[in-house]
């Protein structure tokens, strides 16, 4: 009997085991987008599946990257743009001084994971943080929209980031959903 036993609790603890190996899986698995969706962030990324290429920046936007946004030399080159423009290249459209979707690295910090409803819907979120800004541009997560789908009265062509990231990561959630699986069922 004691055989039975021992069977019968292994097999009661089977469904804790896979529910608590998929939330390490999601976890895993939205670990791997956050990480993706920031590489995306400071070079042209071309079609990912649905989603289209992203359209360079123009030679304005990117210049405005480089100068002074108040007080007295407002609108001209700051210490960075100056550097810049001597350069080969200098802050052109191609160049390395043209990095879409980074200026000052708000963004790619913003780029996070939730599991606040992994325990009770089995949901894992990866996204932006709402957070706020002081430098004037908006909080990091209405900024992040304006470029996942673009903005038109903005003029901002849409440079998605995320949806991409999780398209491209499909194969890696199943294969990190599978290894913790595999994981929790040897320990039976």
């Amino acid at each position: 009997m004691a055989g039975f036993d021992e069977l019968f609790r292994a097999l009661n603890s089977i469904p804790k085991q896979v529910d608590t190996a998929t939330k390490r899986g999601l976890k895993r698995g939205a670990t791997q987008v956050m990480r993706k969706a920031k590489e995306k962030l400071g070079s042209y990324q071309g079609e990912s599946g649905p989603y289209p290429a992203w359209k360079h920046l123009k030679p304005y936007t990117v210049a405005r990257k480089y100068t002074v946004k108040s007080g007295a030399n407002k609108g001209f080159f700051n210490k960075k743009g100056l550097k810049l423009l001597r350069q080969p290249g200098g802050w052109r459209v191609g160049s390395t001084a043209d990095a879409p979707l980074v200026d000052s690295g708000h963004l790619r910090q913003a780029i996070t994971t939730d599991d606040s409803d992994l325990n009770s819907d089995g949901v894992m979120y990866v996204g932006v943080a709402s957070g706020s800004s002081s430098d004037g541009k908006g909080a990091p997560g209405d900024y992040a929209t304006a470029h996942e789908f673009g903005s038109a009265t903005r003029n901002i062509p849409p440079r998605p980031f995320l949806r991409p990231a999780l398209h491209e990561s499909h194969e890696a959630i199943k294969k990190a959903v599978t290894d913790e699986l595999l994981k929790g069922l040897r320990r039976l």
